[in-house]
């Protein structure tokens, strides 16, 4: 079988009308406006008519969506970017010590990945600061201007790294010797520094994370605005912080007794196709990103076979539409297997940014008010308060006077006492001092009832908010089973038994529950 560098574009086996569609998926990702059928076309090189037959196709898998204005990017295209996150583990396991980074320096850390000429983000913690680098898990910038990119490069052959330094266009920011010399320090060193290069007023340290051979697979940075740390502070400071956490990490991905920790793996995500296939919809589109998004945390590299076999496609087929991925650098071989580069995060995960909690709850929670009969609604805590982030409400006579961003008392709310449970009691007293609340009226013994509500898991209240309102309600968690956030259902007292509330509502929250580990990722602005 031919390797994809040998495969030509013009070949037998290459699909071009896949190629085209990524193309199309790609000028979506470019434009924050939405697309006219003609400006598709215009874009991505093809005729209108093409140009409308894939626009149908990525609307039909659900990665698009159209309105008067043109067609648009909809939230289901992060399914894609997470075929690689998912099936990669550095990012779960640099994760922890990211966050630990953040809560020791309060500036961002982040780990990256090297792929061709550009480095790739692929886990972020960002520090509470109202300054901060506009990237995201996704966001991909040119290796050499970068303190991560040099670390990564320097990890490279020496024909490799000249290969980089010659592809790259000629420009006043870009001069071949200060690179390779900035290259060589890192290597020395085993850190690198960039004061102000990327975005001015951000400098940034980073470290290499290594393999058990040695190799450099990705790098971990701290980041911070020029005028809170100097460059002192980057190398004195930062550095001895960063090599241990990068150590910690290579012990969670290569432990010593050789078996890395096992991830949760949640259901798969999947595009919703709201309505009938329609005859125009191109099958080779389809299928190819039927095959990108089959990677997960139990599928992190596949074979041939395995592909046909999770894809159900027939081994022909699927052959061709690997080699093609293979070729436009979204897939990599690993020896007989293939697995996602980072390059798939460029087809659509430049959404997140754009996109709030409430956007990608909105039709999860729209099909659970509509199977309940019931109000249901996406809570965080703030402070001792729960505010509403999304809400779905069945059609009723009566109707609850609360829309995104109310705040409500949290100790009087399913979705509050399932929030507040989590918390030590210290920092739940520290809060309600801080609030100046007397929390009395049958909640006098607050803790006893949040008590109950961890071990069980979930919460139901009855008329405490408001009478005459049941409700019940479950944590959301992402996939590194971290809670974010809590999802309930409240109905009029009138219209449900109380049994009703944990015989049937319960269990329907916990099924969506679990629907959303993969709709909470790292960046969705809450």
């Amino acid at each position: 079988m031919p390797t994809a560098v040998e495969l030509a574009a013009t070949g037998p086996d290459y699909v071009d009308s896949l190629e085209r569609g990524l193309s199309v998926l790609r000028a979506f990702s470019e434009q924050e406006e939405a697309l006219s059928v003609g400006e598709v076309a215009s874009l991505a090189g093809i005729t209108r008519t093409a140009a409308r037959r894939f626009a149908l196709t990525l609307e039909y898998l659900g990665y698009a969506s159209q309105a008067a204005e043109g067609y648009r990017l909809a939230p289901g295209v992060l399914a894609i970017g997470d075929a690689y996150l998912r099936s990669n583990p550095l990012p779960d396991a640099a994760h922890p010590h990211l966050e630990e980074l953040v809560r020791t320096v309060g500036e961002t850390a982040s780990l990256t990945v090297l792929h061709k000429r550009r480095v790739y983000y692929a886990a972020r913690v960002a520090a509470d600061r109202i300054v901060t680098a506009n990237i995201t898990v996704g966001t991909s910038v040119a290796a050499h201007s970068t303190a991560t990119g040099r670390v990564l490069l320097g990890g490279l052959t020496p024909d490799d790294l000249e290969d980089y330094l010659s592809a790259m266009e000629p420009s006043p920011s870009f001069d071949p010797d200060y690179v390779r010399q900035r290259i060589e320090e890192a290597r020395t060193n085993g850190w690198a520094v960039a004061d102000q290069e990327l975005t001015p007023g951000i400098r940034s340290v980073a470290v290499p994370l290594r393999d058990p051979r040695g190799r450099i697979v990705a790098a971990l940075n701290i980041a911070a605005h020029a005028t809170r740390v100097d460059a002192a502070v980057l190398k004195d400071d930062f550095v001895p912080l960063l090599q241990p956490a990068a150590q910690r990490t290579t012990a969670a991905l290569w432990p010593a007794s050789g078996t890395a920790p096992a991830r949760s793996a949640p259901a798969p995500a999947t595009a919703a196709h709201a309505r009938a296939r329609p005859s125009d919809v191109i099958q080779s589109v389809e299928r190819g990103l039927r095959i990108l998004t089959a990677f997960d945390e139990d599928h992190r590299a596949m074979n041939l076979a395995q592909i046909s076999e999770q894809c159900q496609l027939p081994r022909s087929a699927a052959r061709r539409f690997v080699l093609t991925l293979t070729s436009l650098g979204y897939l990599e071989q690993q020896g007989r297997s293939y697995a996602p580069t980072p390059l798939v995060l460029e087809l659509g995960y430049s959404l997140l940014p754009r996109l709030s909690l409430a956007d990608v709850a909105k039709p999860r929670l729209e099909a659970l008010a509509r199977k309940l009969g019931a109000s249901v609604s996406i809570g965080v805590l703030d402070g001792m308060d729960v505010r509403y982030v999304a809400r779905a409400s069945a059609p009723s006579p009566l109707t609850v006077n609360i829309r995104p961003g109310t705040r409500v008392p949290a100790e009087r709310t399913a979705m509050g006492q399932v929030l507040l449970s989590l918390l030590p009691p210290a920092t739940i007293e520290d809060a309600r001092h801080s609030a100046g609340r007397d929390v009395a009226n049958g909640l006098s013994d607050l803790d006893v009832t949040l008590a109950a509500v961890r071990e069980q898991g979930w919460s139901y209240v009855d008329q405490l908010l408001e009478a005459g309102i049941r409700a019940v309600a479950v944590p959301l968690r992402n996939r590194r089973g971290e809670v974010v956030a809590a999802m309930s259902a409240s109905v009029h007292e009138a219209t449900t038994p109380n049994r009703d509330m944990t015989d049937n509502f319960l269990p329907a929250l916990r099924d969506t529950a679990s629907e959303f580990i993969t709709d909470l990722r790292d960046g969705l602005n809450i």
